[in-house]
């Protein structure tokens, strides 16, 4: 009982090392490793640490490659709580995470490298509490032996908190996501996300776990993925809506090889248009919703469902279930949700919050189909009230993001005296192509009257999370700092339509 307490994917690299000391494990640009050599990396690190990290978390901060994966198994094979951080968090990012997991040692692209680099002749020097920089002087020991990882979150909110996770959680997740997707230790997975991100470490200890290698970038480089997948490198992909839309223009009038088996996308809602692109392209997509909390997936649809049924998500994976309540509001139930939350800086690590029965409310809405398949519909916490009449924002983003120019669009609830709130949108085009005028005329062919919105921004870019999220706050911003020229006032429900006029 004590070892599966203790059991992390440090444990199961050891014993694919044994297995396979020759298999590949690591392939980048200009070099490789074998399953040995990133087990034999990984107790590098794992003595040099020592004592330091045992039952502490160390948070990773370095680009992706060797080193850094070296030093995430490593942690766990010292006994730490690994925290990866996205490789493009700015020093301010950084220091608030660290504020929120406040970790035992912090490992940046400096310190892992040290960690990994051989030491002939000599017993590898630990990091000491005295003089190191990286290490905070009173570490907060609150992690429970269960977990294993945090993994730090904002979503579309910009509100940072941390998820804990179990070996359990990731094993589970592992098996589920192979049986649906069919994955081999054949299999070539290309790490397009930053283990900074529940998708892309959750790849790592998959690809462990299933004895499959990994292809690296140091980031994500559409040349380099498209070359990949030229040359028969890479059999699966995962990517999030904003990769894929690079992707699509790089791969347009190019031939899919088929080694290349799926392409998963998820991390955020892909619009129908960017859909329709990708598979004229002939990339064979993989539709998938999931979340931090669930440890990445929790329904996927492969590709010739995805094809089938566009839109949906696909089926739950293997135990893992799902049911929406009475509001619409899609809840979860299995071993994949997260082992704990730490909502703010010096706060106890607390349990997932689940009802009695352990169902999970996602706060997205969404249904389950007589076939079992699962449609998101939006966010429960951003349905929008119009003088009583109910107005899904996701519903909204789905008819605008079928004009013609648009690359993606958000949909907010704006106060108003006379009717509560009326609908305002931030459009993602060219604005030398796509106008409010334009979008306004789109949505009246398609939508009625409350349900259009009274103001309309047109930007060249949205600001996203690293995740490819929408940061909605900023997207909210938009609407007041924008200039007037790219907004139209227009008026809800049963005004008359002339009034719907440019300034």
């Amino acid at each position: 009982m004590r070892r599966a307490l203790l059991e992390t994917p440090a444990d199961h690299l050891r014993r694919r090392a044994a297995r396979s000391p020759n298999g590949p494990a690591l392939e980048w640009d200009g070099g490789s490793a074998t399953w040995r050599e990133l087990h034999e990396r990984a107790e590098g690190v794992a003595a040099r640490l020592g004592a330091v990290v045992g039952g502490r978390a160390a948070t990773i901060h370095a680009t992706p490659g060797m080193e850094a994966v070296a030093a995430l198994f490593g942690v766990w094979r010292a006994g730490g709580v690994a925290v990866p951080l996205h490789e493009r968090l700015t020093p301010r990012e950084v220091a608030a995470a660290r504020r929120i997991v406040d970790p035992a040692l912090h490992i940046d692209d400096d310190l892992a490298r040290e960690l990994a680099r051989d030491a002939p002749g000599s017993r590898p020097q630990r990091p000491s509490a005295a003089g190191d920089p990286h290490r905070n002087a009173a570490p907060h020991r609150h992690r429970g032996p269960a977990t294993i990882a945090f993994i730090l979150t904002s979503g579309s909110t910009g509100r940072s908190r941390a998820i804990g996770f179990s070996h359990a959680n990731f094993a589970a997740s592992a098996a589920s996501v192979a049986s649906r997707l069919r994955l081999a230790p054949a299999d070539r997975w290309g790490l397009c996300l930053s283990t900074g991100h529940i998708g892309g470490l959750s790849l790592v200890v998959r690809a462990v776990l299933l004895g499959a290698p990994v292809r690296l970038w140091p980031a994500f480089d559409p040349d380099g993925v498209a070359t990949a997948i030229a040359r028969g490198e890479v059999t699966h992909l995962a990517v999030v809506p904003v990769m894929l839309r690079r992707l699509v223009a790089r791969l347009r009038d190019a031939s899919i090889p088929p080694t290349l088996r799926c392409v998963l996308v998820g991390g955020a809602a892909a619009s129908p248009g960017l859909l329709r692109d990708a598979w004229t392209a002939g990339l064979p997509l993989a539709t998938t919703w999931g979340m931090t909390e669930t440890t990445s997936q929790i329904a996927t649809a492969p590709p010739s469902l995805a094809r089938r049924f566009p839109g949906t998500a696909g089926r739950p994976l293997r135990r893992i279930q799902v049911r929406s309540d009475a509001n619409g509001v899609l809840q979860v139930r299995g071993p994949t949700l997260a082992a704990s939350v730490v909502a703010t800086p010096g706060a106890r690590p607390q349990p997932l919050p689940a009802d009695s029965s352990g169902w999970f409310a996602t706060r997205d809405l969404g249904r389950v189909d007589e076939g079992g398949r699962v449609w998101i519909e939006g966010r429960a916490d951003a349905t929008i009230v119009s003088g009583g009449l109910n107005v899904s924002p996701a519903e909204i983003e789905r008819v605008i993001a079928m004009a013609p120019g648009v690359r993606d669009a958000v949909v907010f609830g704006v106060p108003d005296e006379e009717w509560g709130e009326v609908v305002a949108a931030v459009v993602e085009a060219d604005p030398g192509m796509v106008d409010a005028a334009r979008i306004d005329e789109h949505c009246r062919a398609r939508l009625s009257r409350g349900r259009c919105p009274t103001r309309i921004v047109v930007v060249d870019a949205l600001k996203r999370t690293w995740t490819g999220k929408v940061i909605r706050p900023r997207a909210r911003d938009l609407l007041e700092t924008q200039p007037a020229s790219n907004a139209r006032p227009a008026a809800p429900h049963a005004r008359p339509a002339p009034n719907r006029v440019a300034p």
